[in-house]
């Protein structure tokens, strides 16, 4: 057989093979354009989303802002309610020629609302746009922040002396805690110094704010030194605290206190009161709170001051000081959340504790002295804290959500896929 009969043969199989390697190339080229433009296009509506998204985001904290802002010059108010809702038109960015990117809006669209869904806790929701009719939605909870970080706070400083028990407990789940009930509720902190002797127990955290670029110190002292039981880092650095998160001087609780110069349940009571030895006066509380004024107050040896809640809260405002060293302040009701002393001034505040004591006392620029025999239940806050005997202190974390601050923080938030 003569090989040279199939050479023109040969050279068609190379064109063949030519012609499908073309081919292969070209769909081979053709799937890396499809790829790249769906690549692309992928990429290009991630953005979109992701501008969507922040747009949403920033409509979160914008509303906040306002939402605290109104809050603090009083011109808007959250539902009282659970269920009921508030309007939220007013939070809707300003027309401003520089901002062309960031676009948001709050549902329902055309009447946008916050919801009260529990006590202390509200929501919202908020979309944010993007190009090529991009949208993401954002759903909010927040809660108004709580007056009392600490069951024990002293701006200046915080002591206590050898064998002092802080302990935390509910007063909506019982009104007679007993120890420790292990969840560690009870913090103390300062924006100076917290000081503790040896064979105290501290079942929560110490918490150290700061005094302008000073920050506060923790000084343990004793053999063997305090135990803390809180968890992770016990002894932690949490920034400058608030002194005054009521506003008793310039806020809401300095035109409470302004009220209740004029308009108060003293009665034949007299604002400058001096109890002498073995006399008692009773301060009766009634529906929505009775409010009491005072421009100073002195408890004599054996002197008593009795607190009846039995038809309502007392609040008793002092502006001036209140030495209740060598006297008596019974609330047998065993509720701190029915009594509460708020002091506005510098003049010192001291209690002596020979039967327990249930209520708040806040006063943040004073220097507070506890003389105590018996247990102490409910929240201090004050300027200085001086405990001057060895007791019990159990701090209601009930009282969170009875004092709050016009100040409001995010509890949680996650976008709404649809």
């Amino acid at each position: 057989m003569d090989p040279t009969e199939y050479s023109g043969n040969d050279r068609g199989v190379v064109l063949f093979t030519a012609l499908m390697f073309v081919l292969i190339m070209s769909i081979l080229g053709t799937i890396a354009c499809i790829i790249t433009a769906n690549d692309s296009t992928i990429a290009v509506n991630n953005e979109v989303s992701r501008k969507a998204f922040y747009s949403a985001e920033a409509g979160v904290h914008f509303a906040l802002a306002s939402i605290q802002k109104g809050l603090k010059a009083n011109t808007m108010t959250l539902p009282e309610t659970t269920g009921a809702t508030v309007s939220l038109s007013s939070c809707m960015l300003p027309s401003d020629p520089d901002i062309t990117d960031i676009l948001f809006e709050y549902l329902p669209t055309g009447a946008p609302v916050l919801t009260r869904i529990a006590e202390n806790e509200y929501q919202f929701t908020v979309r944010g746009y993007g190009s090529r009719n991009a949208d993401a939605d954002i759903h909010v909870t927040f809660r108004k922040r709580s007056a009392f970080k600490f069951g024990a706070f002293g701006d200046k400083g915080f002591t206590a002396p050898e064998f002092s028990n802080f302990y935390g407990y509910d007063s909506t789940v019982s009104l007679t805690p007993v120890g420790d009930d292990g969840t560690n509720r009870c913090d103390i902190g300062s924006n100076q110094s917290v000081t503790l002797s040896g064979n105290t127990e501290v079942h929560g955290h110490i918490g150290l704010g700061s005094s302008e670029t000073i920050a506060a110190i923790y000084n343990p002292t004793g053999n063997p030194e305090p135990r803390i039981y809180g968890t992770g880092n016990v002894v932690r650095t949490v920034g400058r605290v608030e002194p005054d998160p009521l506003g008793i001087v310039g806020g809401e609780y300095a035109e409470k206190l302004n009220d209740c110069r004029f308009f108060n349940d003293n009665g034949m009571i007299p604002a400058d009161l001096i109890l002498g030895n073995g006399e008692t006066v009773t301060l009766s509380g009634k529906p929505g709170g009775a409010n009491y004024h005072f421009t100073s107050i002195e408890l004599k040896t054996g002197a008593t001051m009795n607190i009846d809640t039995l038809a309502g809260p007392v609040n008793l405002f002092i502006s001036g000081e209140l030495d209740g060293k060598n006297g008596t302040i019974t609330h047998d009701s065993g509720d701190p959340r029915k009594f509460n002393i708020f002091a506005d001034r510098s003049d010192p505040v001291s209690l002596a504790t020979s039967s327990a004591f249930y209520g708040v006392v806040y006063a943040p620029f004073a220097d507070l002295d506890i003389f105590n025999g018996a247990a102490f239940y409910g929240a201090i806050h004050a300027k200085t804290v001086d405990v001057k005997n060895s007791g019990n202190f159990y701090f209601d974390i009930a009282l969170k959500n009875r004092f709050l601050t016009k100040a409001v923080a995010i509890s949680s938030w996650y976008e709404v896929r649809r």
